[in-house]
Parts: C-alpha cells; sequence; structure tokens
C-alpha cells in the first residue's frame, strides 16, 4: 500500500490552488484496521494529571483514516478496555479485576468495530471515534484467549532496551526530528 507523501514546494514557488477537499462521513459502525499506534505525552491539566497517549490511527474499509487518543491514566481505562476488546485482544467476558495487559504492537494489524460519530471544534464539524465496539461472538471467539504465540520467549532486558530505542528514534524520525 503506497502512501501519497505529497510534493515538496520551493519557498517562493508557485501552486495550484485547492479547496479542502475533507468530506465528513456520515456517523454510523464501520469496519476498520488498527494501522498503527503512535505514542505521545500529554502534559497534564487541571483535569487529568500528565500521562502517555496511545494515538490509535484506523483505516476504515472505505479507505479513510480516523485517530483516536486514548490517553492512559485511570480516569480513561474504560475507554482503553473498551479498545482491547474490540479488537479482540481482551475477552468481552473477562472477569473485572483480571488485569488488561496494553500490548499496542500487538494491536497493529487487528480488526475492529466503531462506531463514528461527530463533534464540534471552533465551529467546524469533525468525524470522532465514538465508541470501540464489541466483536460479534462468532468472530471474537477464536481470539479471546490467545495474544500471539501461547508461549512466548522472555525478552531479555538488553533486547528490551534495544525495542525501546529502535522504537524512540522512529517516531523521532517519524516526528521530524522533535
Amino acid at each position: 500500500m503506497a502512501n501519497d507523501m505529497g510534493q515538496s514546494f520551493e519557498w517562493d514557488g508557485e501552486i495550484d490552488a485547492m479547496e479542502n477537499e475533507f468530506e465528513l462521513m456520515e456517523p454510523g459502525e464501520y469496519l476498520a484496521t488498527v494501522e498503527n499506534v503512535e505514542r505521545q505525552q500529554f502534559n497534564g491539566s487541571d483535569k487529568m494529571c500528565a500521562c502517555p497517549i496511545a494515538k490509535v490511527n484506523v483505516r476504515l474499509d472505505n479507505g479513510r483514516v480516523l485517530s483516536d487518543r486514548l490517553f492512559l491514566n485511570s480516569k480513561s481505562a474504560w475507554k482503553i478496555t473498551q479498545f482491547f476488546v474490540s479488537i479482540g485482544m481482551r475477552a468481552v467476558d473477562a472477569p473485572k479485576e483480571q488485569k488488561l495487559r496494553m500490548d499496542w504492537v500487538g494491536a497493529v494489524g487487528r480488526r475492529c468495530k466503531i462506531k463514528v460519530g461527530t463533534h464540534e471544534y471552533k465551529d467546524k464539524t469533525y468525524n470522532e471515534i465514538s465508541e470501540w465496539m464489541k466483536p460479534e461472538a462468532q468472530a471474537a471467539a477464536p481470539q479471546q484467549h490467545v495474544y500471539g504465540n501461547a508461549n512466548p520467549e522472555p525478552v531479555s532486558p538488553a533486547l528490551q532496551g534495544m525495542i525501546n530505542q529502535t522504537f524512540q528514534q522512529a517516531q523521532a524520525a517519524q516526528n521530524g526530528g522533535f
């Protein structure tokens, strides 16, 4: 799948004037695939302490891409749980007291069903993922208790450090070095 990266302009060059081609999607239920998860940081506010953010990007079957920002904070644990249930990495009927391991790398490529809605911001209307929906019973059954390799080998601290460093370098490159 090729990504359109656009074309670089010169500072004093000429361009073809264009209108914004963004069109709102109809609110409703859509099937999607988790395309990637970006690690971000929330600096905190008067309502929530500073915490990491998982920016989840999904590609809908119609080709559109939507994002949702999951704040890794106890105040939004319900939404994180909703996400992992939706992608089949947590059983729908898992006991509430059962801990959830947030496997963001394993989330990439997973199928899900989302509810798309709209929200207003600065006098403009945008699409948003309003709900990560529970999977259909038959589709979720094979994935409910298996999270990849049933007997994964432990990762050494040195290897984990290299993985983390590589991920951070890739994120820095993706964000233009910032």
